[in-house]
């Protein structure tokens, strides 16, 4: 439609009347001119105006945010974010404790004054217990691991390691509290022009039963970052099930949630606990706690190793994540205090409801493989600028990039470079970067001939281990 002008408007009336009227006076100032073009143009410039807003506000690329937000909403269609970082953070004490130390769940920790001036807040999210079993012979230390959530939502909450040092309020006993890996995961509001694909995608009408409609329905959920769907027919076929009506929804997207199960040791091997609540976090494993009634606190890797299901149905509640034991006495009873991605589970729940399951569709919804990718390189930085300081931005940088890859999307070296140089701060950098592969915490992922990494289609990228050297 066009819009027209005051201007438009009073010239487009100024030639009518002449031509109807030749020698009319339309002056300014005169009657003719202010009372019958000028007010009436002012007032059609107007309603023109507002038939424009009313307009824009209904297509998808032309709303402005305010209503773009609310044209979602007639189709229940949110603006997801922002997301709370997650992590772990160790408590540890020089002395062994004189009695059992109890970490309670909700325990506030800070960190340290960020370049800005400001500090972020996290909150543990499971109640632990700091003991003389908890001594760590690399440290010296009596330590212990614990699960924790930003306050505040956002990926200004995402930190390097050893940026959170300091509990709000302190617990006796407890010497001080550490992160050894970075605070990740924390993501902002989703970016505007990724929620306008979004309900473009659903304004192009009913597609339930499609790979599309599947989409559309799932990202709907705020805490699903970016989803991947995978049929008999379509997909990776090593993804897929091959059960008739088969659709396999890979999902990223974590709510991480405590579960506490107990294992009795059987009298041969082997000895395997397939746990209830599937599948397993293993971002949080850092604070699972294992303890034996005879062995006492149980280490990964020395008693014991976590085992992910790679069939076809592992990421799913079908899925069969376990602990292997090792070294372990028969007889023995193992509380296991683990975390595992309950968004998988309510999101199962949600798409097996009546009115949104396809009629001969057998839906299994899937959590996506996380793959730490591990960066260490040297900067050179611009004179007037403090090492340390451009280091946290580096690392937030880069966590906050990463955390914002989606299922399946490959991690070019070049693009994490970018990045760096890019930092306010930052001069040069040296190429290739030193480190450049996946944690082994999560996989083996190394770099291809181009020197990037592949992420398989059943997986995405976060950020690892982040080291950044400043040379003189």
């Amino acid at each position: 439609m066009l819009i027209k002008s005051f201007k438009n408007i009073v010239n487009s009336m100024l030639r009518y009347l002449h031509l109807r009227r030749p020698n009319v006076d339309t002056s300014p100032g005169t009657f003719t001119r202010d009372v019958v073009i000028d007010a009436g143009a002012n007032e059609l410039s107007s309603l023109y105006l507002d038939l424009n807003r009313v307009s824009n506000a209904q297509s998808p690329d032309l709303a402005t945010v305010t209503d773009i937000e609310k044209l979602g909403r007639n189709f229940q269609l949110r603006r997801k974010g922002p997301i709370k970082a997650m992590g772990t953070v160790t408590f540890y004490s020089f002395e062994p404790p004189t009695e059992t130390i109890t970490i309670d769940r909700g325990t506030t920790v800070v960190s340290k004054a960020l370049p800005d001036g400001t500090a972020q807040q996290y909150v543990t999210t499971q109640t632990t217990t700091l003991g003389t079993t908890n001594f760590s012979a690399d440290t010296g230390r009596y330590e212990v691991n614990v699960s924790i959530r930003a306050v505040i939502s956002g990926a200004d909450a995402n930190v390097p390691p050893g940026v959170i040092s300091a509990m709000l309020t302190p617990i006796s006993g407890v010497s001080g509290v550490y992160n050894y890996n970075a605070i990740t995961n924390g993501t902002d509001y989703e970016p505007l022009a990724k929620f306008r694909e979004r309900l473009k995608s659903v304004l192009t009408g009913n597609n339930a039963g499609t790979s599309d409609g599947y989409y559309q329905t799932i990202t709907r959920i705020s805490d699903v970052v970016n989803a991947h769907i995978v049929s008999v027919n379509t997909g990776v076929e090593a993804l897929r099930r091959s059960d008739v009506g088969a659709v396999d929804i890979y999902i990223r997207g974590l709510i991480s949630t405590q579960a506490i199960e107990t294992y009795t040791v059987p009298s041969s091997t082997p000895y395997e606990y397939i746990v209830a609540k599937q599948p397993i976090d293993l971002l949080a494993t850092e604070g699972f706690i294992l303890t034996g009634s005879i062995t006492g606190t149980l280490l990964e890797n020395t008693h014991y190793v976590i085992v992910q299901d790679l069939s076809t149905y592992g990421g799913s509640i079908e899925g069969a994540d376990k602990f292997v034991f090792i070294g372990i006495t028969p007889g023995e009873d193992i509380t296991i205090t683990y975390s595992y991605n309950s968004l998988v589970e309510t999101l199962q729940t949600f798409m097996e409801d009546d009115s949104r399951k396809v009629l001969g569709a057998d839906l299994l919804v899937k959590s996506a493989k996380p793959r730490q990718i591990n960066i260490g390189g040297t900067v050179r930085i611009l004179a007037g600028y403090t090492a340390s300081n451009i280091v946290i931005d580096i690392v937030s940088a880069l966590s906050t990039y990463l955390d914002a890859y989606t299922i399946g999307e490959e991690v070019q070296q070049s693009d994490i470079i970018a990045v760096i140089i890019n930092t306010t701060g930052v001069d040069d950098v040296i190429v290739p970067l030193e480190i450049f592969e996946e944690n082994s915490a999560t996989g083996n992922l190394i770099q291809d001939s181009s020197g990037n990494i592949i992420i398989p289609a059943d997986s995405y990228a976060v950020a690892g281990d982040i080291t950044i050297t400043v040379r003189a």
